[in-house]
């Protein structure tokens, strides 16, 4: 009997996928801190790390011990290849070429993050509620936010959406990137619409192409800036 997820599964997507998610250079990070939302077992924060570049990642998991949130990416990265089994001709194979592919891909992802973790867990990885961040506002160049809002509409409210949205835009002095817009099928969730049009006023959102697609019509992110003054 396969097992079933209640929750946002957690597990690890990595640094390669957020470069190419959110159309990012690493020629242009030396100078950036940068906050990842909702993080779960991704790598990008130990790449940067690694890297001598800056990250925080935050996740409401990250209270638990680096083994049992191994674990748990593990047991969920099992979870994600059994219920694509049935439904690979949804999906785009481009970036990854199978399904097996994938499985080896995150599952390095994921080893990657828990090395980091057990060593940066409470400096760079932090337990935070997406709509409670702790920290001052404009603490942030960029802030990015991968697979939890739009693509769990059907779980998180529209509240959810634009308190989380308002929280992420005022710790960013510069830019909030928010990847994938699209649930099953391609089909885009209608919180996009709605996070566009309850905007404060001095801000402005871009819907922008980005090289990579996995889920279908998952080839664009919605970054949210603030106007410039003229």
């Amino acid at each position: 009997m396969k097992t079933t997820l209640k929750g946002p599964i957690f597990i690890g997507r990595s640094w390669l996928e957020y470069l190419k998610m959110f159309n990012l250079d690493l020629k242009e990070l030396n100078n950036w801190n940068i906050l990842d939302c909702a993080a779960g077992a991704s790598s990008f924060t130990a790449y940067m790390f690694k890297n001598h570049l800056k990250s925080i990642a935050v996740d409401l998991k990250y209270d638990k011990t680096p083994e049992f949130l191994e674990k748990m990416c593990k047991q969920h990265l099992q979870v994600l290849v059994d219920s694509l089994q049935p439904l690979q001709n949804h999906f785009e194979w481009y970036f990854f070429k199978d399904l097996e592919e994938l499985k080896k891909h995150r599952m390095q992802s994921c080893q990657e993050f828990a090395r980091d973790y057990q060593k940066g867990w409470g400096k760079r990885y932090l337990k935070a509620d997406l709509i409670d961040l702790p920290f001052a506002d404009n603490s942030f160049d960029l802030v990015l936010c991968a697979h939890l809002l739009f693509i769990y509409d059907h779980r998180l409210s529209a509240d959810f959406h634009l308190k989380a949205v308002q929280e992420m835009i005022r710790v960013t002095k510069n830019q909030l990137r928010l990847y994938p817009l699209v649930k099953h099928k391609g089909e885009k969730s209608v919180m996009v619409d709605k996070v566009i049009q309850n905007l404060p006023l001095n801000y402005q959102a871009q819907l922008v192409p980005v090289d990579y697609q996995f889920r279908r019509g998952g080839n664009e992110m919605l970054v949210i800036s603030k106007k410039t003054s003229k």
